[in-house]
């Protein structure tokens, strides 16, 4: 048997997993804050495993002497020619249809599910396929990939890391069972079922399959890839057979420059797509805080007047001039907004009110609303109480036939004064 199974990278990226995690547990340790939320974390991941581990326990069947002796015996064997101290307990699930299998632990518990579609392998002459799936969830708990797991959590949050040490993992365990298995042939089929089936992988054509690793290069399946904890199925396929030497193994490699390109092409177009939404907004943005300096500002609205510029400038001493020299008050602009509407615009209360003591009228509409609606839509229910003691209405509607009161969802001026006071 070979001695060295171990995944070229797993280590690698154990290390990276692990230096960060310590970061993190650092921080938390010195933050009531973090402590708080890696507690609730642990909290939350604790509840889920009990949960889940506790219906599985409870409803899967328990393979021992008395259940199922023959697969119990083979636990047995694999178990002890792999070193492990005790043998872990196998728990069989209803999984509809579903393929796959794991390793956990429950209460300080090395436990092994298999999924009864998996299973029935064994019972249709595919013991030795069998053999593979169970070693590689032993090689799991040999190599202490739970517990690790647990300990990297911190890692989850660095894109890609964890699910690269995890595929790393996969390797390790698919080269580790073999080697005990000692059945390249059986290994490869077994992976095979998982992607087609206790009973199609039988007609499956195993080098069409691992050719699949060149020809569905692109960036869809690389980053589904990346962001699994599981190898896409050929590659595994591909790299166990290599592992043992079966005859006939291909060494297909994907196109990575295909892959680049795509990925490329994948992240510049969000990239752009999302410098296209930050200008769109800003723009937005832009539009929506000058649709009234648009008006107002230099390149004036057709029909804006002195007074008007003046209103919206705040600019009191020009506006007084302009009122002393007698500049019509209700002159409107192309839109109907007097100059005391250009006052509300800028939120300038102090303008408004020099308007109004010189006459203006506070109930005067433009084309779209009144003084009156307009501050109270902007929440200036300062203006909104002086233009109610220089007599504008409440009641008064716009276009759509709002009104204040109607806005405010109240039925009378006590209600009205009483909401912006």
């Amino acid at each position: 048997m070979k001695t060295n199974v171990t995944s070229e990278r797993e280590t690698i990226y154990f290390v990276l997993s692990l230096v960060f995690s310590i970061v993190i547990y650092i921080f938390a340790a010195v933050s009531i804050i973090g402590i708080a939320i890696a507690l609730g974390i642990l909290a939350v991941m604790l509840y889920v495993n009990l949960i889940m581990l506790g219906s599985i326990r409870g409803n899967g069947i328990r393979i021992h002497q008395s259940q199922f002796p023959d697969v119990y015996e083979r636990v047995v064997a694999l178990s002890n020619a792999m070193g492990l101290k005790r043998v872990p307990e196998v728990f069989i699930v209803q999984s509809e249809g579903a393929l796959n299998a794991f390793a956990t632990r429950f209460f300080g518990r090395d436990m092994v599910v298999i999924y009864s579609g998996v299973f029935e392998l064994a019972r249709q002459g595919g013991e030795a396929e069998l053999d593979f799936i169970i070693a590689h969830e032993l090689s799991h708990i040999k190599r202490r990939h739970v517990w690790k797991n647990i300990l990297l959590v911190p890692a989850t949050f660095i894109p890609f890391l964890s699910q690269a040490y995890s595929r790393s993992c996969e390797y390790t365990c698919d080269r580790e069972a073999t080697n005990y298995t000692q059945n390249g042939v059986a290994a490869k089929r077994a992976l095979t079922i998982l992607g087609a089936g206790k009973d199609l992988y039988l007609e499956v054509n195993e080098q069409a399959y691992l050719e699949q690793i060149k020809s569905e290069s692109n960036v869809a399946v690389w980053l589904s890839e990346v962001l699994s904890s599981h190898p896409r199925l050929p590659k595994r396929i591909q790299a166990v057979g290599r592992f043992m030497g079966v005859e006939g193994t291909p060494s297909y490699m994907p196109n990575h420059g295909k892959i680049a390109l795509g990925a490329t092409l994948l992240f510049g177009s969000m990239f752009g797509i999302y410098m296209l939404i930050i200008l769109l907004f800003t723009a937005g943005g832009l539009v929506y805080a000058n649709f009234l300096p648009a008006t107002f500002s230099e390149e004036l609205l057709e029909g804006e007047t002195p007074l008007m510029t003046a209103a919206y400038n705040g600019d009191i001493d020009e506006l007084n001039a302009l009122i002393e020299e007698g500049a019509d008050l209700e002159e409107r602009d192309a839109e109907g907004y007097t100059a005391l509407a250009y006052a509300g615009f800028s939120e300038d209360n102090k303008i408004a009110e020099v308007l109004l003591e010189a006459g203006a009228n506070p109930n005067a509409q433009d084309d779209y609303s009144h003084v009156l609606l307009d501050a109270v839509y902007n929440g200036n229910y300062e203006l909104a109480s002086i233009l109610y003691e220089f007599g504008a209405d409440p009641s008064l509607e716009d276009s759509t036939g709002e009104s204040v009161l109607s806005y405010l969802e109240v039925n009378s001026e006590k209600d009205f004064l009483r909401v912006i006071k």
